[in-house]
């Protein structure tokens, strides 16, 4: 049954490319490719922007499946290969020259992952920003990371079953914070924000796919992320060609400190 209904959606829902909210243009220069996290948009990355060279570089914010102006297919399960297939048809038209080098914060550092597992020859170096990688709590050494993990599983179970709240806390959240993206849920969204956070985020499998990757990995986090687990991350460091990074007195945010560090390595 599952398989006919993937068969019936694709089949009278033809994949679609996603929303180009920047493109600097130049398609013969070296190419970064930006995917934000889950209820936000490419707005995300207007730090960044500020930092990256983008006269010299082709840069291109892109509007992940659900969220921003992209589209938000009904009768879609929003797992990480549905936003693939989006991605990789809208990085195709993009007609790219070369290796090019992805960046993905959050739930983006998941979809980045993964692509990079599908096509590695397209990529050159991938960067993961504030990386929420989840695994089985029984492979955690560490009793507290095992309790943060299980805290975390239960919040976005609750968060993904509450829809009145969840918005409500969204907007509260957004005007406290002052913040310009992240955690954007609304009428509009809400159906590609539930799906994708349980069917990409808690369903994950990301952190074997980073094992996997056979191009230079870059994980960037702050020291006051407030979804990470620690051990994860500790864990991938050393491992193939991946490095982490870790910024003091930032959290999950790319803010302006966070945008600064992130843009040295991403330009190296």
């Amino acid at each position: 049954m599952i398989g006919f209904l993937k068969t019936f959606f694709t089949k009278f829902h033809p994949i679609e490319t996603l929303h180009i909210a920047f493109d600097s243009g130049g398609k013969n220069k070296p190419t970064i490719i930006l995917l934000h996290g889950i209820a936000a948009t490419s707005s995300t990355w207007n730090n960044l922007l500020k930092e990256l060279n983008v006269v010299n570089n082709r840069v291109i914010a892109i509007d992940l499946l659900g969220f921003g102006k992209s589209p938000k297919p009904e009768g879609c399960n929003y797992g990480v290969d549905d936003h693939i297939k989006y991605l990789q048809k809208t990085i195709k038209k993009l007609k790219i020259k070369g290796e090019f080098k992805i960046v993905g914060h959050s739930m983006g550092s998941i979809i980045a992952s993964r692509y990079c597992l599908y096509y590695p020859w397209h990529i050159k170096e991938v960067f993961l920003l504030s990386p929420p990688i989840y695994i089985d709590k029984g492979e955690l050494k560490n009793i507290i990371e095992r309790g943060r993990t299980d805290f975390f599983m239960n919040i976005y179970k609750f968060l993904s079953e509450q829809k009145d709240f969840t918005i409500n806390v969204s907007n509260r959240l957004r005007k406290l914070l002052n913040i310009q993206s992240g955690m954007e849920v609304d009428e509009s969204t809400w159906g590609s924000f539930r799906l994708s956070l349980i069917n990409t985020i808690v369903k994950q499998n990301t952190y074997n796919d980073i094992k996997n990757l056979i191009m230079p990995v870059r994980i960037i986090y702050g020291a006051l992320d407030e979804f990470l687990i620690q051990e994860s991350i500790d864990s991938l460091n050393g491992q193939n060609q991946i490095t982490v990074t870790k910024l003091a007195a930032v959290d999950h945010v790319i803010g302006d400190k966070f945008a600064k560090e992130a843009a040295v390595q991403i330009s190296k």
